[in-house]
């Protein structure tokens, strides 16, 4: 059956359409009125060679794709790899979309490459190529360098409204305000946020959280950002049970910590070795070394490795109680395990021995780090 086309106004509109190899010849309209057809002259084309047009289009775009791909690649690694970041954008930038500059953005702040990250970004709101996860990035980077001051500047200078209320780069200017020990500008910031449009994430508050752990008084306000994340309708994860426990033991709340961490149990979340290091943080405040043998015994029956962390924070514990021979102990354990090289688990036993009046024996101890 041959393939007919009738010529109308709203175009061409197939027929029948059935795969065939015979040959299309050219339908002629019946009708007295001179109209276009489909080809002005007769065709030799058969059906499955226009099947198979689509196929070979598709490949060859393939090809540009990867040739352009390619092309895009080079770019990246000349900018990387370039002593003179200036000239490399200029003869390798125009190619390159907003996605590759943040490849480059990432490479240069894991390498801490400061002055090339700021550089480049600059270049890149010059020219335009920068999208969300551009200011997200740099932000994230250049709060890791501590640099409130940049990320904030950056930030104020974001003129489009849904760009500037993204919760990522959001999360990165309140992170980086933390993390420079900023955390009552931080409050306020995210208030102004809130009230700007922002819709915060539960990173929003876990990383909050994280300043609640570091100020005097933080856990009052921690309380307050917990009923506000209930109140959103958000869930708390692990990582916000870590930070709160944190927070708890930063506080001198023992048994608060003790309720959170029965919490995060019930709701599914399995404790890791930074739930149970805050837990022992906070029994480290009145020295209750029963409560953190029998967690380190949980710790082991689930499996968990006692890492440098943990015995040395069990090593805390003990010393506040006053088990110095169980601390000593501990101390050979660590320095077998090659857990007291930063000499941290010594101040802590000595420190303890000087409170108590053992002043010989911390003498010891101390010289005993000195061969070490």
């Amino acid at each position: 059956m041959e393939v007919v086309c009738s010529v109308f106004g709203n175009g061409f509109q197939p027929i029948f359409c059935l795969t065939s190899t015979r040959t299309i010849k050219n339908y002629r309209p019946a009708t007295t009125t001179p109209v276009a057809t489909a080809a002005a002259t007769p065709s030799t084309t058969k059906h499955s060679e226009i099947q198979s047009a689509p196929i070979y289009v598709t490949e060859k775009s393939s090809k540009n794709l990867s040739v352009s791909s390619k092309i895009r690649q080079s770019a990246i690694l000349d900018i990387q790899q370039s002593t003179e970041l200036a000239a490399a954008l200029l003869r390798s930038g125009e190619v390159l979309k907003a996605q590759d500059f943040n490849v480059i953005l990432r490479h240069f702040g894991k390498l801490n490459r400061w002055k090339d990250l700021s550089q480049l970004f600059d270049w890149m709101q010059q020219y335009g190529k920068t999208n969300i996860a551009s200011y997200s990035s740099y932000m994230k980077f250049m709060g890791r360098h501590l640099n409130p001051i940049k990320v904030l500047e950056i930030f104020n200078s974001i003129n489009d409204k849904s760009t500037r209320n993204s919760v990522s780069i959001c999360n990165s200017v309140l992170n980086c305000l933390v993390k420079s020990g900023k955390f009552e500008s931080s409050l306020k910031l995210f208030n102004q946020m809130k009230q700007d449009g922002l819709i915060p994430d539960i990173v929003t508050y876990s990383t909050l959280l994280v300043g609640c752990a570091k100020v005097k008084g933080g856990y009052s306000k921690a309380l307050e950002l917990v009923q506000e994340i209930k109140s959103s309708g958000l869930h708390m994860d692990s990582i916000t049970y870590g930070t709160l426990l944190s927070v708890c033991a930063s506080n001198s709340r023992c048994e608060e910590a003790e309720k959170y961490f029965e919490q995060m149990k019930s709701e599914g979340h399995a404790p890791n070795a930074f739930h149970y290091s805050s837990l022992l943080n906070a029994y480290a405040i009145d020295g209750n070394y029963k409560k953190a043998d029998e967690l380190i015994q949980e710790m082991k029956y689930a499996g968990l490795e006692l890492n440098k962390v943990i015995l040395t924070t069990l090593l805390k514990v003990y010393v506040k109680g006053g088990l110095f021979d169980k601390s000593r102990e501990l101390l050979d354990e660590l320095q077998n395990l090659g857990y007291a090289g930063d000499e941290m688990p010594y101040c802590l036993l000595m420190d303890g021995l000087a409170k108590s009046g053992k002043l010989t024996e911390a003498r010891l101890v101390f010289d005993e780090m000195k061969q070490n």
